[in-house]
């Protein structure tokens, strides 16, 4: 079945303006690095035009008041805050980058592809159920996953979010629910926007221990979050035995990032992806589906990207030698404790990391 991915040029034409790190360059970038690794297209890829979404998908992760807010100050040209700006053609463009996220899903839960990489702008993980901010309008993943849950009855989704900076909508659309487990890896809040996502906000209600957030110090790199994915997210996917595994895929925990102080190298996407996959292929049978959400330093972004492909198409890349246990580990471990039998699952041999 193969890889698809989803873009259309006209994600390109999202300008927040000049100088503004969200620029359509990043996207071109991507695209360019896929064409010369002979990853564009058949025989490794298909490449998929997305549709816009419908308003109703829109409505499952947001609130009708805060859509219609966002179509207005797209007519007016005001902007959502003072990093999130809005010109003329962002309602419509944040509608094509939330139906490119459901046209990726889409592509994986019937069959059409084994697994998916929405290349969409604009991202979305910052936008919550009435608000947006931090260069986001709508959730784009989070429209794909409620979307998903009704048009193919699934009850159980993992959603695993790599950008350096908290997921903070995602986690506040589905802080309340059982049926996702959102888990984000992600520079600790105290250093970095949008100053959320600690270890003590684990979900409530019915969602109570569906939220995990793992904070890294500035400055971790591909041993510490070569520790978290064994000893956090390989015993937490087994136990929950998602039906997908959904990926916010942020490339600004690259070293160098202009926006970050993190210390990823670009062969660590690679084999984070690779232990995704390794683990739908254990649980849901290989379902992943990755959205683009940020990233800012060109030339890594691009060579990142191509790595998560080429693991999507079915290379392997090695796991990092060294592996480094943050005391977040531990710390997470005791408050996860009464949800979650997470040592049990340590006991088993995997070979992502």
């Amino acid at each position: 079945m193969g890889t698809a991915l989803v873009y259309s040029e006209k994600y390109l034409q999202h300008r927040p303006g000049q100088g503004h790190p969200e620029r359509p360059e990043r996207l071109e970038a991507i695209v360019g690095a896929l064409k010369r690794a002979k990853l564009w297209g058949e025989p490794n890829t298909k490449v998929i035009e997305p549709a816009l979404a419908k308003r109703e998908n829109i409505e499952l992760a947001h609130d009708a008041e805060y859509i219609a807010l966002v179509e207005k100050l797209s007519s007016f040209e005001k902007p959502l805050d003072v990093d999130t700006s809005v010109r003329k053609n962002t309602f419509e463009l944040a509608m094509l980058a939330a139906g490119g996220a459901i046209d990726a899903g889409r592509a994986v839960l019937s069959g059409e592809a084994s697994n998916a990489f929405a290349l969409v702008r604009p991202p979305g993980h910052h936008a919550g159920r009435n608000r947006g901010g931090g260069f986001c309008y709508f959730n784009n993943l989070a429209v794909m996953v409620e979307r998903l849950k009704r048009e193919f009855k699934l009850k159980r989704i993992f959603i695993l979010d790599i950008d350096a900076h908290h997921g903070n909508g995602s986690q506040d659309i589905f802080f309340n629910d059982p049926s996702v487990l959102y888990m984000s890896l992600h520079q600790d809040g105290r250093t970095l926007y949008p100053g959320t996502g600690f270890v003590d906000e684990l979900g409530a209600g019915e969602g109570e221990g569906y939220t995990v957030n793992v904070p890294f110090p500035p400055g971790s790199g591909d041993a510490e979050y070569a520790g978290v994915m064994r000893e956090l997210f390989v015993p937490l996917t087994r136990e929950f035995k998602p039906e997908l595994i959904a990926v916010s895929a942020g490339f600004d925990a690259l070293a160098d990032d202009p926006l970050t102080q993190l210390g990823l190298t670009t062969q660590a996407y690679g084999w984070l992806t690779s232990c995704v996959v390794e683990q739908a292929n254990r649980l849901c049978g290989g379902k992943v589906v990755l959205t683009l959400e940020g990233g800012y330093a060109l030339k890594l972004l691009a060579d990142a990207a191509v790595n998560v492909v080429k693991v999507l198409v079915g290379q392997e890349l090695e796991p990092p030698q060294e592996s480094r246990r943050l005391p977040v580990i531990d710390e997470l471990k005791k408050k996860l404790a009464s949800y979650w039998r997470l040592e049990q699952h340590l006991k088993i041999v995997h070979t992502c990391v």
